[in-house]
């Protein structure tokens, strides 16, 4: 098993630490739900009309009708429909009960005021039966669920005004580097702006956690373990962005040992961005992400957004696809998983773009796909098929 795996691994085995709070429905959107959520009643509740056209009994399709009324959504028949009769219904309209078809306006033949006819005697019921999409008290969601834009519709037809969630974590993100500078700033030779923070803590709000504070410090060993200290008084989570190689100013990891925290891995096994820490301790976690922005980024959607959904309880996998290639792409060392951004065309390939490595950001800006080259693989040819995650 390796690195990557073994990480896997150990994500699985988390558990849930978040509490639960209550939210209005309209608040319940991009958090993780943590109640099933269970139907109060049919769906549809009564026999509806698919479309606009005329409600009849199948058996008179062929003949002229007279129509008996007009039923638009909302409103039920007020008469009975008998032979050689119907009504003309609205899409959502609930159906009559003698009525088992309708038929599309479309294949209306008006012969006067209160006469029709059915153009096309074949024609499908077009009737949405009642508890056709769900029954009363089937479970609609699970426990663990992410609340999407599909799921606040769901919410709302099963009645659940009031939303049982994980409570949003607060997070602190730090970024280390003597080098860096603010976004504003003109960077001085042996300076480079920090790109890194504002990458991070967008990744994090599209998981709409709390952002309490951004930190941008200096590689100095005394301040770092300050300023981490205060953090972990206000934060469930602490992000670091850089410090967490090996380098003689890497002063995570060290951190990390004399807090007495307990760290789960230190390298990933993925190109770019094996050096990075996941620790916890006391229920408090802290990532350590490395300072190269496609390191980061990558360490972050492959390893940081799983264990922080499996700590929110949330049932949480990638979406991962195979695509063909339309280029071979080909490396030296396949001694890690390698993760390249690329482009899946409008054709569904896989394409090329320019990538220099870990430091090159804007080749993340042109990508809508991360490629995924096993450990082991040195070579992927022209139409193989090729494992890609959508960005």
């Amino acid at each position: 098993m390796n690195q990557f795996e073994k990480i896997q691994q150990l994500i699985g085995s988390l558990s849930p630490v978040l509490p639960t709070e209550k939210v209005q429905l309209e608040d319940a959107y991009n958090r993780v739900l943590q109640e099933n959520v269970v139907a109060d009643l049919d769906m549809p509740p009564f026999n509806k009309s698919a479309m606009d056209g005329y409600a009849c009994r199948l058996e008179d399709i062929a003949n002229e009708l007279e129509i008996l009324e007009v039923i638009n959504a909302g409103k039920i028949a007020s008469v009975k429909i008998g032979k050689n009769q119907c009504v003309k219904i609205m899409t959502g309209a609930a159906v009559p009960p003698e009525c088992d078809c309708v038929f599309m306006v479309e294949d209306t033949e008006e012969l006067s005021e209160n006469k029709v006819r059915c153009t096309n005697p074949k024609t499908k019921k077009n009737i949405c039966y009642l508890g056709e999409d769900y029954k009363k008290g089937d479970v609609l969601l699970k426990k663990g669920k992410l609340i999407n834009v599909p799921q606040m519709a769901v919410l709302a037809g099963a009645g659940y005004a009031e939303v049982l969630v994980s409570k949003r974590p607060k997070v602190t993100v730090i970024a280390t580097g003597s080098e860096l500078v603010s976004p504003s700033e003109t960077p001085k030779p042996g300076q480079i702006r920090n790109s890194n923070s504002s990458q991070v803590i967008t990744q994090l709000r599209k998981m709409n956690l709390e952002i309490v504070a951004e930190l941008m410090l200096v590689d100095d060993y005394k301040l770092l373990t300050e300023s981490f200290n205060k953090a972990l008084e206000l934060n469930d989570f602490v992000v670091f962005t850089g410090g967490a190689s090996v380098g003689d100013f890497d002063f995570i990891p060290e951190i990390l040992k004399e807090q007495g925290f307990q760290i789960y891995w230190d390298h990933t096994g993925i190109k770019p961005g094996n050096p990075m820490t996941f620790s916890e301790k006391d229920g408090k976690f802290v990532f350590g992400l490395s300072g190269n922005p496609v390191s980061s980024f990558v360490q972050f959607e492959l390893i940081a957004k799983p264990v922080i959904y499996k700590l929110l309880g949330a049932n949480y996998a990638p979406l991962r696809i195979k695509a063909p290639m339309n280029f071979t792409y080909q490396r030296k060392k396949a001694n890690r998983l390698a993760i390249i951004p690329v482009v899946i065309d409008e054709n569904g390939a896989i394409s090329e773009i320019p990538f220099h490595g870990s430091a090159h950001i804007n080749a993340l800006s042109y990508a809508n796909a991360l490629l995924e080259v096993p450990l082991g693989v040195s070579c992927i040819h022209t139409d193989e098929l090729a494992y890609v995650r959508p960005l």
